[in-house]
C-alpha cells in the first residue's frame, strides 16, 4: 500500500492495469447512480398577475419558502402544504395543497378570490417528475448515451462523417509536418536563416487561432480546403519551434564522428540530422494529435457542411447532450487509436530507440 503513494515511485504494470480498470469501472459506475431517474414531486403555480403577487409557502420538516412571480418547486416532500398569495396591497388567499406520495397523473386545483378592486386567479399543477441526482440536462445518463448511437448511425451518418474528420485531420498533418520539416531544417541548420526567421515564427505561438478563422475563410473560403489549411496552420506553429529544438538537441559527438569519417554536410543531414530529429519528433506529433481535434471541431464549426465538430454544434443548439457525450466518445477512440498507431510506427521505424541507442 505505501508504494502506491511512494513519491517519485513507479508501479509495476501490471498493477498500473488493475488500477486503470478499476477506476474505469468506478467512475462509470459513480456515472450511472448519480443519474438514475428518480421520481420527485413538483408543483407548479401560475396567476392571472405574476408581477404583483408574492407567494409564501410552509410544509413538512419545516419547509418554507418566499418567491414572488410565477414559480416552479421542485422535489417537494410528500405532506400537507400551506401556502399564502397576496398582492402589492397586502390584500390575499390562504389556502392549503395536499401533495400525495405518489402521483399517477397531474393534480390541477384552482382558486379564485376578490381583492379590492382586483381578483386573484391561481391555478397550481402537482405532478411527478423523473431526474437523477444531476439533472440530465447537466448529464445524460450513460444508458442514454449508448442509446444515441443508434441515432447517430441513421440519421445523423456519424460513420460518414467521422470519415471526413480524420481525412481532414490526416491531410493537414501531412502538410504542417511536411512544412515543419523542411522550414525547420533550413532555419536550425542555416545561420542566416535562423537570424532571419526564428523570432518571427516563434512569435507565432502567441497568437490565438479562433481569432484568426476570419483570415482563413477570406483566403481560402468555407470548403474543406479552408479546414485543412487552418488545420495545418494550428500544428505547424506548435511544431516548427520543435523541431529546430530537435535540431539543437543532436549530439556533437555524432556530428564529429561524422565529420571524421568525411562525411559531406548534405551526409551529416541525412545520417545524423534527420534520423536524430525524427526520432524524437514523432513523439512531439502523438502529443499533437490530441490538440489537433480542437481545430478540426473549430473549423468544422463555423460552416458545419460536415463533419462531427458539426454534428457536435448541431446536438448541442438542440440539447441533446446524450449525442454530444457519444461524439465525444468517438473522439476520445480515435485518439486513442491514432496514438496507438504512431508508437506501432516509432517502435517499426525507429527500432534502435528501444534497444539501449541514444541520438
Amino acid at each position: 500500500m505505501k508504494k502506491l503513494f511512494d513519491i517519485g515511485g513507479k508501479l509495476p504494470d501490471r498493477t498500473v492495469r488493475m488500477i486503470e480498470i478499476f477506476g474505469f469501472i468506478f467512475f462509470l459506475a459513480l456515472w450511472y447512480v448519480i443519474t438514475i431517474p428518480q421520481e420527485n414531486l413538483s408543483v407548479q403555480f401560475a396567476s392571472n398577475n405574476p408581477s404583483g403577487i408574492s407567494y409564501s409557502w410552509k410544509g413538512p420538516g419545516g419547509f418554507s419558502q418566499e418567491m414572488k412571480g410565477d414559480n416552479i418547486l421542485l422535489k417537494l416532500k410528500p405532506g400537507k402544504y400551506t401556502f399564502t398569495a397576496k398582492d402589492s396591497s397586502g390584500l390575499g388567499i390562504t389556502d392549503a395543497v395536499e401533495v400525495p406520495a405518489q402521483i399517477k397523473e397531474t393534480v390541477r386545483k384552482e382558486f379564485s378570490k376578490k381583492l379590492g378592486k382586483d381578483s386573484i386567479q391561481l391555478h397550481i399543477e402537482i405532478k411527478s417528475v423523473k431526474d437523477g441526482w444531476v439533472s440530465k440536462a447537466v448529464l445524460p445518463p450513460p444508458i442514454a448515451v449508448i442509446k444515441s448511437f443508434k441515432e447517430l448511425h441513421f440519421k445523423d451518418q456519424v460513420v460518414r462523417e467521422t470519415g471526413y474528420s480524420v481525412g481532414l485531420n490526416i491531410l493537414g498533418y501531412l502538410e504542417a509536418i511536411l512544412i515543419s520539416i523542411l522550414l525547420g531544417f533550413t532555419i536550425g541548420l542555416v545561420p542566416f536563416f535562423r537570424a532571419l526567421l526564428n523570432r518571427f515564427f516563434n512569435s507565432t505561438r502567441f497568437i490565438p487561432l479562433t481569432a484568426v478563422t476570419g483570415l482563413f475563410i477570406a483566403w481560402f473560403g468555407i470548403d474543406s480546403n479552408m479546414k485543412v489549411q487552418f488545420l495545418a496552420f494550428g500544428i505547424f506553429v506548435y511544431l516548427l519551434p520543435v523541431v529546430i529544438q530537435r535540431i539543437d538537441e543532436v549530439l556533437d559527438i555524432y556530428l564529429q564522428t561524422a565529420y571524421t569519417l568525411g562525411a559531406s554536410k548534405w551526409q551529416q543531414i541525412r545520417t545524423v540530422y534527420f534520423p536524430s530529429v525524427a526520432s524524437r519528433i514523432i513523439d512531439d506529433i502523438r502529443v499533437l494529435t490530441a490538440i489537433s481535434w480542437t481545430y478540426i471541431i473549430i473549423a468544422e464549426m463555423m460552416n458545419q457542411t460536415g463533419g462531427i465538430g458539426s454534428l457536435i454544434h448541431l446536438s448541442g443548439r438542440q440539447s441533446r447532450l446524450d449525442k454530444v457525450f457519444a461524439l465525444l466518445i468517438i473522439i476520445v477512440i480515435i485518439g486513442i487509436i491514432q496514438d496507438r498507431l504512431f508508437a506501432w510506427l516509432d517502435k517499426k521505424i525507429f527500432s534502435f530507440k528501444y534497444q539501449g541507442k541514444i541520438l
